[in-house]
């Protein structure tokens, strides 16, 4: 990585870094407007990479219904169902008046792009309002997904960093190449410490074996978002989900690590800590 590449990704991290924090720390309308951003780019980028394997996703309905759940998930989870099925309904209807593709490729196209992402990155949702539920303290639900986001920007780069330097056992190389076994044990083990320096630091309501398994869950499933997007990039043949982000990639590119890790702690959360 030359020097100007380096500068713009250390300032494009500078900016964003502490947003996202700020976001995960204040919740409310300010996590909702951010996640339906997320998950609006992530739904085009999914939909950009479908159309390299002939599969023309409806994107207008997908976006549709993808931010409709994530905002009912915000004010009115009992809703998420109903809206899926009106949602599924309007994308079959745009399928049967669409002339471009193939309707057996698109439609489920459409419906998974929808589906994967808006209950996947709502998840942050879930857990941020769950205090509502549980009758705890706003705040403490922010402080777990602080934890969650700093796991995951550890666990990445100790596994960038220590992996290229000690690395000699590839991981998966027919999904991504330059990933190690090494770079992913160092990753978990980092990813864990943070979680515990997190729960010695600020982390209310928790057990400390409760945050240890958290990061172990970031250090884990973290891993694997990575991997599942790599798969969908590399079977479309392309380096990056977009060129949204200078020298970052696209959105998927950034938040791969937490599409499968915070769902897994949402659920760990609900039905075994306060289950």
């Amino acid at each position: 990585m030359n020097k100007q590449s380096f500068l713009i990704r250390l300032l494009v991290a500078v900016i964003f870094g502490p947003l996202i924090i700020a976001v995960m720390w204040f919740g409310k309308f300010y996590l909702l407007s951010f996640l339906l951003a997320v998950v609006a780019l992530s739904v085009w980028e999914f939909n950009r990479l479908a159309g390299y394997k002939g599969a023309w996703g409806e994107l207008i309905s997908s976006e549709i219904l993808a931010l409709s759940v994530v905002t009912v998930l915000y004010y009115q989870p009992a809703l998420v169902v109903p809206v899926v099925i009106a949602g599924t309904i309007v994308i079959l209807f745009t399928q049967l008046y669409r002339e471009k593709g193939s309707p057996l490729l698109n439609t489920p196209v459409s419906l998974f792009n929808s589906i994967l992402f808006a209950f996947l990155f709502g998840s942050f949702i879930l857990i941020r309002q769950m205090p509502f539920r549980i009758g705890v303290d706003y705040v403490e639900a922010g402080q777990w997904l602080i934890m969650i986001i700093l796991s995951t920007w550890v666990c990445d780069t100790a596994a960038y960093v220590l992996g290229s330097i000690l690395g000699k056992h590839k991981l998966m190389p027919r999904i991504s190449p330059n990933k190690t076994v090494e770079g992913s044990v160092f990753g978990f083990v980092f990813s864990v410490l943070t979680a515990w320096l997190c729960h010695v630091w600020f982390i209310d309501g928790l057990l400390l074996v409760h945050s240890l398994i958290i990061g172990g869950i970031v250090g884990t499933f973290g891993q694997y978002g990575d991997l599942f997007e790599s798969m969908f990039k590399r079977d479309a043949g392309v380096k990056d989900s977009s060129s949204l982000l200078p020298e970052h990639g696209g959105i998927m590119d950034r938040f791969d690590s937490l599409l499968i890790s915070t769902p897994v702690v949402y659920l760990f959360l609900k039905f075994i800590v306060f289950g």
